[in-house]
């Protein structure tokens, strides 16, 4: 964690370990050092495909964790990995407990941070073509963005190190206030250099899983919304809306099949790609192996028998209006209930990949879609007071799952509120958001599920579970970083 928080520059073995065949091949012989790298644009990608890879391992980063964190902590989901429940029991956590704070997240979104401010310190004065180099310069932008919100998000407040060569051994915690300016900052210059959607497609683009500027502004979106930003959080949710580069697909479990990832998903702004298999670029998923397996389901039988058990519950499932299609992602297991199974609700919406190997399937993670844009952009029409634009947003999902149009004559603000948030809720479930929505929207219904879980919040307080607590090697390594309130 100390080399993580003192940004050294990247060396050998971390661009061996995170990049590509093509430049294991390229380089050959000697030693990598700062002289020899950053040359040409082949390093330039490889750099800052090294910090896209912080975001997307099998087993750390985005994916699992972050539906771990976001759905298991609310009350839809419910299980764990290997059927270990020390996160969704709210319940005894430590600097070192849930263990996966420390090996699978915590670091890796520093690692992400650190590769950005390297790549933002190296490749503008690289002599590269302008188009190469202002695009990746938005992506690290971008990436460093996506890397502190996070963090802020789980743990709290955070230290701020934007320059590479930054070696200080103590880095204290700045204010919310100056890591959202900082995260506002950054994305305002990731939209600024990234090129839109179309504009890959019409250039050849393969490589789908790279930021746009459709995603940094998506982003933006939701960092405006955590500081009740509203204004901006509509204009720039409509910004993204009058572009035409996005649209719902027209069945909303389209959305995640696998025909349809990468450019040819209407609906996608920014997907985490992943492969079948260990390939040396593209890690693989591995959610499918930690789910509920309901025993009228076939698809997912070859999938390693690991002891998963990540479900929704059986009130969620039952929490739809008649003919919601939006609920077909998910399936009740009578043969789970007659057994006892408690909530034997099975998650579809993430299709099995036939071509998966042991625990490894192809699956992209959706990580912005349209459709949580379009309810981004309701939510904060009606924090405005504009009640029947919020509405008129709110239809257009509704209609896609074949419901019928709320009519604006029967909300007030308060009511269309509560609406709103059972709508992210049922469009959104088991895509991480569950967590931040709830804390953002319904803060009492979050501590209210806190207590109904936790063994200790008697003694401990519910507030405490938050935020997730600091990994002890992050403090040990950093004296003046202090912990969360409670640990």
């Amino acid at each position: 964690m100390k080399n993580s928080l003192r940004y050294i520059l990247i060396t050998l073995i971390i661009i061996v370990t995170s990049c590509s065949d093509d430049f294991l091949d390229e380089v050959s012989k000697g030693k990598l050092t700062d002289s020899n790298y950053w040359n040409t644009e082949q390093d330039a990608l490889t750099g800052i495909r090294a910090a896209y890879h912080q975001a997307a391992g099998s087993w750390t980063g985005y994916s699992l964790w972050h539906i771990i964190v976001e759905d298991l902590g609310v009350d839809y989901g419910v299980g764990g990995w290997f059927a270990i429940n020390s996160y969704t029991s709210y319940t005894g956590w430590s600097a070192t407990t849930p263990d996966f704070i420390d090996w699978g997240i915590y670091p890796q979104f520093w690692n992400m941070i650190e590769k950005a401010n390297t790549v933002l310190d190296k490749i503008p004065e690289m002599d590269i073509s302008a188009t190469t180099k202002n695009r990746i310069i938005g992506e690290a932008h971008g990436l460093r963005a996506l890397g502190y919100f996070t963090l802020i998000n789980w743990f709290g407040s955070q230290p701020e190190v934007t320059d590479a060569n930054d070696l200080r051994f103590e880095i204290p915690r700045e204010s919310l206030e100056s890591n959202y300016k900082l995260i506002e900052n950054d994305l305002i210059a990731a939209a600024a250099a990234l090129p839109l959607k179309s504009e890959l497609v019409a250039a050849g683009e393969t490589e789908y899983g790279r930021l746009t500027k459709g995603a940094v502004q998506s982003l933006l979106v939701k960092v405006f919304l955590e500081q009740n930003k509203w204004k901006e959080a509509a204009d720039t949710a409509l910004e993204i809306i009058k572009s035409k580069e996005y649209e719902l697909e027209a069945d909303y479990l389209e959305s995640f099949s696998l025909n349809k990832e990468g450019f040819t998903n209407k609906e996608d702004i920014w997907s985490i790609p992943f492969v079948t298999g260990t390939s040396p670029e593209i890690p693989a998923q591995i959610l499918q192996v930690y789910l509920y397996k309901a025993n009228e389901i076939n698809g997912y039988g070859h999938y390693f028998n690991w002891g998963g058990n990540i479900r929704a519950t059986t009130d969620f499932y039952n929490s739809f209006e008649q003919g919601d299609l939006r609920r077909k992602g998910l399936f009740y297991s009578n043969d789970g209930a007659a057994s006892g199974i408690k909530d034997p609700v099975m998650l579809i919406k993430h299709p099995a990949d036939p071509s998966s190997e042991g625990v490894m399937s192809g699956n992209d993670y959706r990580f912005i879609r349209y459709a949580d844009v379009i309810l981004m952009r309701s939510e904060a029409l009606n924090k405005l007071g504009d009640i029947s634009g919020a509405i008129d947003e709110i239809n257009k999902v509704r209609n896609r799952a074949q419901l019928s149009p709320l009519d604006a004559s029967k909300f007030d603000s308060a009511k269309l509120h509560d609406q709103i948030f059972n709508e992210r809720r049922w469009e959104l479930y088991f895509e991480g958001h569950g967590k931040r929505d709830m804390k953002r929207m319904k803060p009492s219904m979050l501590i209210d599920h806190i207590e109904s879980v936790s063994g200790d919040w008697k003694t401990t307080g519910a507030e405490r579970y938050l935020l997730l607590p600091v990994p002890a090697r992050a403090i040990s390594s950093n004296p003046v970083m202090t912990q969360n309130p409670g640990f």
